[in-house]
């Protein structure tokens, strides 16, 4: 059967490139007779084509009200407002309505306008319910005010929804001492860029190695195994994606967090960034789940979610890019995922999702449709049919490549060559557009990481 809870369409209505689109989110093909596979639905297209805007529109929906939003900033006037139906019940919402408190409909069915911000200048509807008895504002609210210590008495969660970037964020902290964790598990849960917290990250794997080890000094086993268990699922994965051998450790002096890699000692700010990238997020999400108290107990992994991530394929080799949605896909059969991406390798890497290729922008109206993604296809014909590239590179741009990211490095390290570096990316751009597509990507990272602006005329 589909998720209980899931996300079944979405309209934007002058937001970011869109004028009027409209997407219908179907559930994947096997979910009658494969319940332990996470429903994936891929977001591709050229550069400014809406990717994160879509993602945002989505976020948006579950963030709590007293959360800055990320999408509000791409209204582009007072009407400017999304439509969407989750858990078979229409909501709406936006900037500026005049219907509050008052039953009103859109495509997807009537809903009751039950909360209004003038302070940020946003609404929000859902469902015919009065507030008290609707779920998803309900939702909404308890994740304004839950932490593990001060929970509010009808915070106790069937779902819950999470956003992540994939660029890398993951760093070295001082951990002064094991302590409890007192932040709530939803604070930025859906701000993409700062949805990973190092400092916390780094206490809560210092604090079930601590917990482990003091279970086994007692000679519980049972118990050190329940502290074990999400990071060792965390290194299953990553043996899964990378080929990698990981262990998590706390050194006793000084106190701090490493990470062994195949048998050597690493501290975080030496992680390969392809590596750094999925620890961070993953991580992060294994002990937001372990601190919600949730309605159902079960393996927390196992917990309905939504997970949006965006551009999941940054920093990663191809031979990762091809292992990771199917990793993430068994390691949490109850989500429904929503991804944006540039890679043929993603796209062809999970059978069973949903491939939403997003129109040039300028172009974005009526209905975009999902088509079966690409596992079984080959690569050519992938980049052919989702991508729109006919290429493929020669011994000559292969050359260009290898200068590109030789430069790149240079780069990247002491922030020199940057002429240089932008004329072999100008020169790699004009022999296609899937090298145009590569190097832009590139040099959007590393303006990210440098805080320079890079741009190829």
């Amino acid at each position: 059967m589909p998720q209980p809870y899931r996300v079944e369409a979405l309209a934007l209505h002058q937001v970011g490139v869109f004028d009027d689109v409209s997407i219908d989110f179907k559930p994947i093909a096997s979910a009658e007779r494969d319940a332990k596979k996470a429903e994936i639905h891929l977001f591709t297209g050229p550069n400014g084509c809406g990717k994160s805007t879509l993602l945002y529109a989505l976020a948006e929906i579950f963030d709590s009200y007293q959360s800055e939003s990320l999408i509000l900033r791409r209204f582009r006037s007072p009407d400017s407002n999304v439509d969407f139906r989750f858990q078979k019940r229409a909501g709406k919402y936006g900037v500026r309505y005049s219907n509050l408190g008052s039953p009103s409909s859109n495509s997807y069915g009537k809903f009751l306008t039950a909360k209004y911000e003038p302070t940020n200048g946003r609404y929000f509807g859902y469902g015919e319910k009065s507030f008290e008895e609707n779920g998803l504002n309900l939702w909404k609210q308890c994740s304004d005010i839950s932490n593990p210590y001060n929970l509010h008495p009808m915070a106790r969660f069937k779902y819950a929804a999470f956003a992540y970037s994939g660029q890398r964020t993951l760093r070295d902290t001082k951990i002064s001492a094991i302590q409890q964790i007192t932040a709530s598990p939803f604070d930025a849960a859906l701000s993409f860029d700062g949805s990973v917290r190092p400092q916390i990250l780094l206490q809560w794997i210092a604090n079930n190695r601590t917990q482990s080890a003091l279970a086994k000094a007692d000679g519980d086993n049972k118990a050190a195994q329940v502290y074990d268990q999400a990071l060792n699922r965390i290194t299953a994965l990553i043996r899964d994606i990378c080929d990698l051998e990981l262990e998590f450790r706390l050194e006793r002096s000084p106190l701090a967090v490493t990470v062994r890699v195949n048998g050597d000692t690493i501290h975080f700010d030496s992680l390969p960034d392809g590596l750094k990238s999925i620890i961070s997020w993953v991580a992060d999400l294994s002990l937001r789940l372990e601190a919600i108290p949730w309605q159902e107990q079960r393996d927390v992994f196992s917990q309905p979610i939504i997970l949006l991530l965006d551009e999941v394929d940054i920093h990663l080799h191809p031979k990762w890019q091809r292992r990771i949605l199917p990793a993430i896909q068994t390691l949490l059969p109850n989500a429904q995922i929503f991804v944006s991406t540039h890679s043929p390798f993603v796209v062809g890497s999970v059978e069973d999702a949903w491939v939403y290729r997003l129109p040039e922008p300028g172009q974005g109206n009526g209905i975009i449709e999902g088509v079966q993604s690409g596992a079984g296809k080959s690569y050519r014909l992938i980049l052919n049919e989702v991508f729109g590239i006919d290429d493929e590179f020669d011994i000559e741009t292969e050359a260009l490549f290898d200068d590109f990211y030789r430069l790149r490095d240079i780069f990247m390290k002491d922030q020199q060559g940057r002429e240089v570096l932008l004329e072999t990316a100008g020169k790699l751009a004009a022999r296609g557009e899937e090298a145009a597509l590569i190097v832009s990507r590139e040099l959007r990272q590393i303006a990210r990481v440098t805080g320079q602006e890079l741009s190829f005329a």
